[in-house]
Protein backbone atom coordinates (compact mmCIF):
# COMPACT_ATOMS: atom_id res chain seq x y z
CA UNK A 1 0.00 0.00 0.00
CA UNK A 2 3.01 2.14 0.84
CA UNK A 3 5.02 1.90 -1.91
CA UNK A 4 1.65 2.23 -4.66
CA UNK A 5 1.18 5.72 -2.96
CA UNK A 6 4.93 6.31 -3.30
CA UNK A 7 4.36 5.48 -6.64
CA UNK A 8 1.72 7.73 -7.51
CA UNK A 9 3.51 10.34 -5.28
CA UNK A 10 6.46 9.65 -7.67
CA UNK A 11 4.36 10.08 -11.03
CA UNK A 12 2.75 13.29 -9.80
CA UNK A 13 5.84 14.84 -9.24
CA UNK A 14 7.05 13.53 -12.90
CA UNK A 15 4.18 15.09 -14.33
CA UNK A 16 4.19 18.59 -12.60
CA UNK A 17 7.71 18.57 -13.99
CA UNK A 18 7.16 17.44 -17.39
CA UNK A 19 4.17 19.96 -17.80
CA UNK A 20 6.65 23.12 -16.16
CA UNK A 21 8.61 21.92 -18.90
CA UNK A 22 6.26 21.57 -21.42
CA UNK A 23 4.90 24.97 -20.74
CA UNK A 24 8.12 26.47 -20.70
CA UNK A 25 9.32 25.63 -24.35
CA UNK A 26 5.82 26.84 -25.38
CA UNK A 27 6.12 30.30 -23.67
CA UNK A 28 9.46 30.36 -25.29
CA UNK A 29 8.04 29.23 -28.81
CA UNK A 30 5.38 32.37 -28.49
CA UNK A 31 7.86 35.03 -28.00
CA UNK A 32 9.99 33.70 -30.84
CA UNK A 33 7.14 33.78 -33.07
CA UNK A 34 6.20 37.03 -31.78
CA UNK A 35 9.46 38.55 -32.28
CA UNK A 36 9.37 36.83 -35.89
CA UNK A 37 6.46 38.45 -36.72
CA UNK A 38 7.09 42.08 -35.26
CA UNK A 39 10.48 42.49 -34.91
CA UNK A 40 12.87 44.65 -37.54
CA UNK A 41 16.13 43.80 -39.13
CA UNK A 42 17.73 45.99 -37.01
CA UNK A 43 16.21 43.70 -33.52
CA UNK A 44 17.65 41.00 -35.19
CA UNK A 45 20.99 42.50 -35.96
CA UNK A 46 21.11 43.37 -32.10
CA UNK A 47 19.86 40.42 -30.91
CA UNK A 48 23.18 38.80 -33.16
CA UNK A 49 25.70 41.00 -31.58
CA UNK A 50 24.23 40.24 -28.28
CA UNK A 51 24.42 36.54 -28.81
CA UNK A 52 28.70 37.39 -30.64
CA UNK A 53 29.37 39.57 -27.23
CA UNK A 54 28.09 36.74 -25.07
CA UNK A 55 30.69 34.06 -26.92
CA UNK A 56 33.04 36.08 -27.00
CA UNK A 57 32.75 36.40 -23.25
CA UNK A 58 32.42 33.01 -22.66
CA UNK A 59 35.69 32.18 -25.06
CA UNK A 60 38.01 34.46 -22.91
CA UNK A 61 36.72 33.64 -19.63
CA UNK A 62 37.77 29.42 -21.07
CA UNK A 63 41.19 31.06 -22.64
CA UNK A 64 41.35 32.82 -18.71
CA UNK A 65 40.76 29.66 -16.46
CA UNK A 66 43.20 27.59 -18.78
CA UNK A 67 45.93 29.90 -17.97
CA UNK A 68 45.15 29.59 -14.56
CA UNK A 69 44.77 26.00 -14.27
CA UNK A 70 47.84 25.96 -16.11
CA UNK A 71 49.96 28.04 -13.83
CA UNK A 72 48.41 26.06 -10.72
CA UNK A 73 49.80 23.04 -11.94
CA UNK A 74 53.39 24.11 -12.68
CA UNK A 75 53.74 25.41 -9.56
CA UNK A 76 51.86 23.60 -7.35
CA UNK A 77 50.64 26.73 -5.67
CA UNK A 78 48.64 29.83 -6.64
CA UNK A 79 46.52 32.91 -5.20
CA UNK A 80 44.84 36.19 -6.11
CA UNK A 81 43.06 36.32 -9.46
CA UNK A 82 44.67 32.80 -10.42
CA UNK A 83 43.24 31.25 -7.62
CA UNK A 84 39.55 32.15 -8.16
CA UNK A 85 40.03 31.55 -12.10
CA UNK A 86 41.63 28.03 -11.18
CA UNK A 87 38.73 27.36 -8.75
CA UNK A 88 36.60 28.57 -11.46
CA UNK A 89 37.96 26.14 -13.85
CA UNK A 90 37.72 23.38 -11.43
CA UNK A 91 33.88 23.83 -11.07
CA UNK A 92 33.44 24.62 -14.94
CA UNK A 93 35.97 24.05 -17.29
CA UNK A 94 37.45 20.22 -16.47
CA UNK A 95 33.68 18.94 -15.81
CA UNK A 96 32.83 20.29 -19.43
CA UNK A 97 35.92 18.47 -20.75
CA UNK A 98 34.42 15.30 -19.66
CA UNK A 99 30.74 15.67 -20.94
CA UNK A 100 31.98 17.31 -24.13
CA UNK A 101 35.01 14.83 -24.63
CA UNK A 102 33.68 11.04 -25.48
CA UNK A 103 37.45 9.94 -24.00
CA UNK A 104 37.80 6.39 -22.89
CA UNK A 105 38.34 5.13 -19.24
CA UNK A 106 42.14 5.28 -19.03
CA UNK A 107 42.05 8.65 -20.07
CA UNK A 108 38.90 9.55 -18.41
CA UNK A 109 40.81 8.34 -14.98
CA UNK A 110 43.58 11.14 -16.08
CA UNK A 111 41.12 13.80 -16.06
CA UNK A 112 39.83 12.94 -12.97
CA UNK A 113 42.72 12.45 -10.84
CA UNK A 114 44.26 16.17 -12.62
CA UNK A 115 40.61 17.66 -11.58
CA UNK A 116 41.50 15.74 -7.63
CA UNK A 117 45.60 17.02 -7.64
CA UNK A 118 44.40 20.58 -8.74
CA UNK A 119 41.88 20.54 -5.86
CA UNK A 120 44.04 19.68 -3.42
CA UNK A 121 46.42 22.18 -4.63
CA UNK A 122 43.63 24.82 -4.45
CA UNK A 123 42.80 23.73 -0.35
CA UNK A 124 47.17 24.27 -0.03
CA UNK A 125 46.97 27.56 -1.60
CA UNK A 126 44.59 28.95 1.04
CA UNK A 127 46.79 28.53 3.58
CA UNK A 128 44.73 27.55 6.21
CA UNK A 129 45.44 25.39 9.00
CA UNK A 130 42.02 23.09 11.48
CA UNK A 131 42.34 22.04 15.01
CA UNK A 132 42.21 18.27 14.12
CA UNK A 133 38.34 17.71 15.91
CA UNK A 134 37.61 20.07 13.43
CA UNK A 135 38.29 17.62 10.56
CA UNK A 136 35.83 14.64 9.12
CA UNK A 137 37.38 11.59 7.71
CA UNK A 138 35.55 10.01 5.16
CA UNK A 139 36.32 6.14 4.16
CA UNK A 140 34.66 4.22 1.30
CA UNK A 141 32.85 1.24 2.64
CA UNK A 142 34.79 -1.00 0.14
CA UNK A 143 38.16 -0.59 2.47
CA UNK A 144 36.81 -3.09 4.73
CA UNK A 145 37.74 -6.46 3.99
CA UNK A 146 34.25 -8.13 2.38
CA UNK A 147 34.76 -11.42 4.34
CA UNK A 148 34.42 -9.39 7.46
CA UNK A 149 31.49 -9.96 9.22
CA UNK A 150 31.28 -6.52 11.54
CA UNK A 151 29.33 -3.92 9.85
CA UNK A 152 31.22 -1.03 10.35
CA UNK A 153 29.66 1.00 7.67
CA UNK A 154 28.09 4.11 10.03
CA UNK A 155 29.87 2.77 12.99
CA UNK A 156 33.70 2.40 12.10
CA UNK A 157 34.02 2.01 16.56
CA UNK A 158 32.92 -1.56 15.81
CA UNK A 159 36.02 -2.55 14.08
CA UNK A 160 38.12 -5.24 15.71
CA UNK A 161 41.69 -4.23 14.44
CA UNK A 162 42.05 -7.63 13.38
CA UNK A 163 44.47 -6.47 10.24
CA UNK A 164 42.67 -7.50 6.99
CA UNK A 165 42.17 -3.89 5.51
CA UNK A 166 43.39 -0.90 6.89
CA UNK A 167 39.94 0.35 8.66
CA UNK A 168 41.60 -0.44 11.86
CA UNK A 169 44.99 1.55 11.76
CA UNK A 170 43.15 4.42 10.36
CA UNK A 171 40.75 4.22 13.48
CA UNK A 172 43.57 4.11 16.03
CA UNK A 173 45.02 7.12 14.33
CA UNK A 174 42.50 9.23 14.16
CA UNK A 175 41.43 8.11 18.20
CA UNK A 176 45.00 9.78 18.97
CA UNK A 177 44.39 12.44 16.78
CA UNK A 178 40.74 13.27 17.51
CA UNK A 179 39.65 13.02 14.17
CA UNK A 180 35.97 12.11 13.44
CA UNK A 181 35.59 9.32 10.84
CA UNK A 182 32.52 8.03 8.93
CA UNK A 183 32.22 5.23 6.42
CA UNK A 184 30.12 5.96 3.83
CA UNK A 185 28.16 3.73 1.61
CA UNK A 186 27.76 6.50 -0.90
CA UNK A 187 27.10 10.20 -2.35
CA UNK A 188 23.93 10.48 -0.30
CA UNK A 189 25.10 8.91 2.88
CA UNK A 190 28.32 11.13 2.90
CA UNK A 191 26.36 14.26 2.21
CA UNK A 192 24.03 13.53 5.19
CA UNK A 193 27.22 12.78 7.04
CA UNK A 194 28.72 16.12 6.59
CA UNK A 195 25.38 17.96 7.06
CA UNK A 196 25.34 16.03 10.92
CA UNK A 197 28.85 16.95 11.83
CA UNK A 198 29.20 19.81 9.83
CA UNK A 199 33.43 20.04 9.41
CA UNK A 200 35.36 22.45 8.81
CA UNK A 201 37.82 20.26 6.71
CA UNK A 202 37.16 16.59 4.98
CA UNK A 203 39.26 14.64 3.71
CA UNK A 204 37.97 11.84 1.72
CA UNK A 205 39.09 8.62 0.52
CA UNK A 206 37.33 6.97 -2.12
CA UNK A 207 37.80 6.25 -6.24
CA UNK A 208 38.73 8.93 -8.60
CA UNK A 209 35.35 9.24 -9.78
CA UNK A 210 33.52 9.23 -6.29
CA UNK A 211 35.83 11.81 -5.44
CA UNK A 212 35.56 14.09 -8.23
CA UNK A 213 32.02 13.83 -7.93
CA UNK A 214 32.07 14.69 -4.01
CA UNK A 215 34.27 17.31 -4.35
CA UNK A 216 32.18 18.57 -7.02
CA UNK A 217 28.66 18.47 -4.40
CA UNK A 218 30.21 20.20 -1.49
CA UNK A 219 29.63 23.58 -0.91
CA UNK A 220 31.28 25.70 1.27
CA UNK A 221 33.76 22.87 3.18
CA UNK A 222 37.28 22.24 2.15
CA UNK A 223 37.66 18.70 0.62
CA UNK A 224 40.96 16.74 0.15
CA UNK A 225 41.23 14.64 -2.04
CA UNK A 226 42.91 10.85 -1.57
CA UNK A 227 42.72 8.01 -3.69
CA UNK A 228 42.57 4.52 -2.96
CA UNK A 229 43.99 1.33 -4.39
CA UNK A 230 42.13 -1.05 -6.32
CA UNK A 231 44.05 -4.49 -6.42
CA UNK A 232 41.19 -6.38 -6.92
CA UNK A 233 39.24 -4.16 -9.10
CA UNK A 234 36.72 -1.43 -8.21
CA UNK A 235 34.53 -1.45 -5.44
CA UNK A 236 36.19 -4.61 -3.76
CA UNK A 237 38.70 -4.70 -0.99
CA UNK A 238 40.24 -1.57 -2.02
CA UNK A 239 43.16 -0.14 -0.22
CA UNK A 240 45.01 3.09 1.03
CA UNK A 241 48.15 4.67 1.87
CA UNK A 242 48.17 5.04 5.43
CA UNK A 243 51.09 7.77 5.05
CA UNK A 244 49.47 9.88 2.56
CA UNK A 245 46.32 10.40 5.37
CA UNK A 246 48.92 11.42 8.01
CA UNK A 247 50.76 13.45 5.77
CA UNK A 248 47.27 15.12 5.00
CA UNK A 249 46.27 15.82 8.44
CA UNK A 250 49.79 16.85 9.15
CA UNK A 251 50.29 19.68 6.72
CA UNK A 252 46.21 20.80 7.42
CA UNK A 253 46.41 20.96 11.20
CA UNK A 254 47.90 22.93 14.14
Amino acid sequence: MWVKSLEKSNMKAFFRAALLILSSFTLLLILLCFAYRYSSINTYNSILIFIIIIICFCILLAVLMFIAIAYTDIRKKTGGIFLVLTKLGLKVLLPLVLILEKTDNKTRKIIQLFFIELNNIIVDSDNKKYKTQDMLLLLPHCLQNSECGIKVTGSPELCKRCGRCKIGDIMEYAKEKNISVYIATGGTVARNIIKKIKPRLIISVACERDLMSGISDVRGIPVVGIVNRTPNGPCHNTDVDINAIKKRVEELSF
